[in-house]
């Protein structure tokens, strides 16, 4: 959304895309092969993955090596021009997703964009824990950081 706002003006009194930073909670980037030597190579949890991107793209020619997915890895994925000027990248340590989220953080700051990337990383948590307990302490830091990344 931030690539497409900043490359279609959102309105001509605001000055770049008019959106000052994003949130990435958990995200859910996925590719063929593991980003990195700590990403899982398990055959079945990387099926099931594929078979989740399957379903919530059916038209997806590249499966996930979609760009639209496959962020980090994909060649043609240019993320130097976001639209904001901060980013924050919220992970939970045993997520599957964990090893994709902090190698997007990584490709952004390699990218030449000009902003401020940062990762908060949730220790001892999996995917969207603070949905499933948002009662936790854990839940209420990553809220917390939330409201502030906000508040800027």
């Amino acid at each position: 959304m931030t690539m497409r706002a900043a490359k279609e003006k959102l309105s001509p009194h605001l000055s770049g895309s008019g959106i000052s930073g994003i949130i990435l909670v958990h995200p859910y980037f996925w590719s063929k092969t593991p980003v990195d030597d700590k990403d899982t190579t398990d055959v079945t949890t990387r099926s099931r993955s594929e078979t989740l991107w399957r379903i919530a793209s059916p038209n997806s020619k590249d499966g996930v090596d979609d760009p639209f997915i496959n962020v980090v890895q994909a060649e043609s994925v240019d993320i130097s021009g976001l639209g904001c000027r901060k980013v924050l990248v919220m992970v939970a340590e045993l997520d599957l997703l964990v090893r994709q989220d902090w190698c997007y953080a990584a490709k952004l700051e390699r990218s030449g964009w000009k902003g401020e990337v940062e990762v908060m990383e949730t220790e001892g948590e999996k995917h969207v824990f603070h949905l499933k307990n948002p009662d936790t302490e854990k839940a209420h830091e990553l809220v917390k950081k939330f409201a502030s990344f906000i508040k800027g």
